[in-house]
C-alpha cells in the first residue's frame, strides 16, 4: 500500500517537471572494529527520469579499483502510468578498464549497466555494496548531482571504539543538517541535504570540490584489544604512514644515475646552477606515464628502473630527481602535495584526500625549490602552474614540514611585444619582434610539443590571440627550451582597412593588442569563481612612423587603472617622427571569485574604451 501511495505521489508530481530529478540518493556506511577494521557501504538511489531520450541520466557507472569490492548491485524501472516494475537483469552488467585521461595503466575499473524498459516519466532504482578493504581510503559524499537532489542523506554507524572526524566542503551548507546519536556500543551520524540544486560545469570554473556540497570523512583512531590506534588523527600519523611506504626504497644500484649527475654538473659553481641542470636533465630524458595500480600509485619505483627506462609518473620523477639532487649534495626531498584541484589542508583533513601528486623539495641558502618535472618545460625553479598556492607536506626521514608554495606574480610570466610600423594607405605593416617568460612561454612549448602540425599558428597566436584581422609572416623562431632564456619570434605584420582618411586627416586605433578584450563575466548566468592557470602581464611597445607630411592633431590621454585582479597603464607620446605608444596590460589573480565580478566587468568595460581610442594626424 505504502508503495502503491509513492507512485501516485510521484505521479502528480512528475506531471508539473520538465527535468529529470533525484528523488533520493542515500549512502550507509558500516564500521566495525571487532576484528581489523571492516567497512562496508551500502548505496541506494532512485531518479525520476521524465524524458526516455536522456540515456546519459540512467546510465549507471560504479568507478573501483583494487581497494574497493562492489557486490550486490540490483536495478529497477517502474513506469508511472502504468505502475509496471522491470527489474535489472545481472547479465546485462558490463566491467571494463576505466579510460583515464594522462594514466597509461590503472587498476581503475567500471561496472556499468542501463536501467530496463525506461520511458518518459520512469522512476529508476538502483542499490550496491562497496567493501572498502583500505580503512584510510574512506571516500566523499557529495550531495550535489547534475540533477536537481530532493533528498541526500550520509549515515556512518561505527562501533562506540571509533573516533571519526569530519568536515563539510562546497556551497550550499545551509540545505544540509547533521545530527549525532549513540546507543551505547554504536554511534550513529547522520547527513541529510534537502533540495540541493543541479551541478552545472561552467567554462573555467575551479574543480567541482571547491563549490560541490560534500562530506570529507574520516577515522581518526580506534581500539585494538584495549588499546588505541591512531590512524588518521593527525598529519603526522599520515606522513608516518606516506613514509613507511618510500622508507625502503632505492636499493637498486645507482652507479649509472651517480656517475651522470657528476658528469652534468661538473663545470658547475654554485648549488643553483647544479640544481638546474639535473632538473632540466630529468625533464628533457624522461616522459610522463601515470600508473595508478594498487600501492603503486603511491610508492615511486627504483630510481636506477626509472633511470633505465625513461619513464614514470610524478612520484617516479620526483623519486629519480630526489637522488640525483642528493648526489650533488644538495639538500632534497621527496614532498605530497595536492594539485589546485583539490580544496584542502592539511590541518582540515589529515587524510589521502588531500594530496594527488609527488614533487621534490629543493633547499638552497634556506630557502624552498618545489621542483615538478612533469610538466616538460617548466622554467627552472618555479613550481609547475598546478601547484601554486598548495600546500606541500615535506619528508626528512621520520620527520616532516608542511610549506605552501608560493604563487607566481605576473610579471614572471609576461609577453613582451615590440612592434615597429608604418602606414600604407589604409593598411599598417612593419615587424613585431616577440619573448615570452615564466609559464607563458612552458604553455608556448606544450603546444609546440602537442600540435606538431600546427607550429606556425601557435606562434603566431602569442601576437594575434586577441586580434585575428592581424597578418603574421614567421620570420625567426626560437623555442629556448631548456635555457634561461625565453623564447622568441619575430614577423612581418600586416593589417588592413584601418586606417580612415576623413577629409586629408587620417583616424587609426594605435592599440592593436587587447589582451582580457574578450573577458566579461556573464553575472546573470555565472554561478561559479573563475579560475585562471596562472598570472601573466603584457609589455607592449608601439613605435608608428609618422607619414611625410603629416603631423600628430590629436594623441588619447595616458590612462592608468588598478584593481587587486589586474591593471592597465597605457602611455602615449611624440619623439621625433615616431608616435610611441606603451601598452601594458596584467591579470594578477588565479581565482576571481563571484562578489568581484562587477568590478571586473567594469575594469573590462574600461579597457575596452581605451583599446577604441583613437589618434589624428593632419597635414
Amino acid at each position: 500500500m505504502r508503495k502503491y501511495l509513492f507512485i501516485i505521489l510521484v505521479s502528480s508530481y512528475c506531471l508539473s517537471q520538465e527535468k529529470s530529478q533525484v528523488i533520493y540518493k542515500n549512502e550507509t556506511v558500516n564500521i566495525s572494529n571487532k576484528n581489523n577494521l571492516e567497512i562496508d557501504s551500502y548505496v541506494n538511489e532512485s531518479r525520476l527520469i521524465t524524458k526516455s531520450k536522456n540515456q546519459n541520466e540512467y546510465i549507471i557507472s560504479i568507478p573501483y579499483d583494487s581497494f574497493n569490492e562492489i557486490s550486490d548491485i540490483k536495478g529497477s524501472t517502474t513506469i508511472i502510468k502504468t505502475n509496471k516494475k522491470h527489474n535489472l537483469y545481472s547479465s546485462s552488467i558490463r566491467e571494463f578498464d576505466a579510460e583515464q585521461e594522462n594514466i597509461f595503466k590503472s587498476d581503475t575499473k567500471i561496472k556499468q549497466f542501463f536501467l530496463p524498459s525506461v520511458e518518459d516519466n520512469s522512476v529508476i532504482e538502483f542499490s550496491y555494496k562497496n567493501k572498502i578493504k583500505q580503512p584510510r581510503f574512506l571516500s566523499v559524499f557529495r550531495f550535489q548531482s547534475p540533477l536537481k537532489t530532493q533528498t541526500a542523506k550520509l549515515v556512518i554507524k561505527c562501533d562506540s571504539g571509533i573516533e571519526l572526524d569530519y568536515k563539510i566542503f562546497g556551497d550550499h551548507q545551509d540545505k544540509i543538517s547533521f545530527q549525532k546519536s549513540s546507543d551505547g556500543s554504536i554511534d550513529t551520524y547522520t547527513w541529510l541535504g534537502t533540495e540541493i540544486p543541479e551541478f552545472e560545469k561552467e567554462e573555467n570554473m575551479p574543480s567541482g570540490l571547491y563549490v560541490q556540497p560534500h562530506v570529507v570523512y574520516y577515522i581518526k583512531k580506534y581500539n585494538k584489544n584495549g588499546i588505541s590506534k591512531e590512524l588518521l588523527n593527525s598529519t603526522e600519523d599520515l606522513y608516518n604512514w606516506y613514509y613507511s611506504l618510500v622508507k625502503d626504497i632505492n636499493k637498486v644500484d645507482q652507479s649509472n644515475i651517480k656517475n651522470t649527475t657528476l658528469n652534468l654538473i661538473k663545470d658547475k659553481t654554485s648549488d643553483l646552477e647544479k640544481a638546474q641542470a639535473i632538473y632540466y636533465w630529468v625533464q628533457q630524458n624522461l616522459h610522463y606515464v601515470a600508473f595508478e595500480n594498487g600501492m603503486g600509485g603511491f610508492i615511486p619505483r627504483e630510481a636506477a628502473d626509472v633511470y633505465s627506462k625513461l619513464y614514470g609518473d610524478c612520484k617516479d620523477m620526483a623519486n629519480l630527481l630526489n637522488e640525483m639532487l642528493k648526489y650533488a649534495n644538495l639538500e632534497s626531498s621527496l614532498t605530497w602535495i595536492g594539485t589546485r584541484y583539490k580544496p584542502y589542508t592539511y590541518q582540515e583533513v589529515p587524510t589521502p584526500q588531500v594530496d594527488n601528486h609527488m614533487i621534490t623539495n629543493l633547499v638552497i641558502e634556506g630557502k624552498n625549490y618545489f621542483l615538478d618535472a612533469t610538466d616538460k618545460f617548466c622554467p627552472f625553479p618555479m613550481p609547475t602552474s598546478h601547484i601554486q598556492g598548495k600546500e606541500a607536506l615535506i619528508g626528512k626521514d621520520n620527520k616532516f614540514s608542511i610549506e605552501k608554495v608560493p604563487v607566481i606574480e605576473a610579471s614572471e610570466n609576461k609577453t613582451v611585444l615590440n612592434l615597429d610600423l608604418k602606414i600604407d594607405g589604409n593598411t599598417i605593416k612593419g615587424t613585431t619582434l616577440a619573448k615570452i617568460y615564466g609559464y607563458a612561454k612552458s604553455e608556448l612549448l606544450n603546444l609546440l610539443s602537442n600540435f606538431t602540425q600546427k607550429q606556425n599558428e601557435i606562434w603566431k597566436d602569442v601576437v594575434n590571440a586577441s586580434n585575428s584581422k592581424i597578418i603574421l609572416e614567421p620570420v625567426e623562431l626560437l623555442k629556448n627550451d631548456y635555457q634561461d632564456q625565453p623564447s622568441k619570434a619575430s614577423f612581418n605584420l600586416k593589417i588592413e582597412d584601418v586606417i580612415k582618411d576623413v577629409n586629408g586627416k587620417l583616424l587609426l586605433k594605435p592599440i592593436i593588442i587587447l589582451p582580457l578584450k574578450e573577458l566579461l563575466v556573464d553575472v546573470e548566468k555565472r554561478k561559479f569563481p573563475v579560475e585562471k592557470e596562472y598570472k601573466f602581464l603584457y609589455e607592449i611597445q608601439y613605435q608608428y612612423e609618422i607619414p611625410n607630411e603629416y603631423k600628430v592633431e590629436f594623441l588619447p590621454d595616458n590612462f592608468k587603472n588598478e584593481t587587486d585582479f589586474a591593471s592597465v597603464d597605457i602611455q602615449y607620446k611624440v619623439q621625433k617622427n615616431l608616435i610611441i605608444v606603451n601598452q601594458t596590460v596584467a591579470s594578477k589573480t588565479l581565482l576571481l571569485q563571484k562578489n568581484d565580478f562587477d568590478k571586473w566587468n567594469s575594469f573590462i568595460k574600461e579597457l575596452n574604451k581605451q583599446y577604441n581610442q583613437s589618434l589624428i594626424l593632419s597635414k
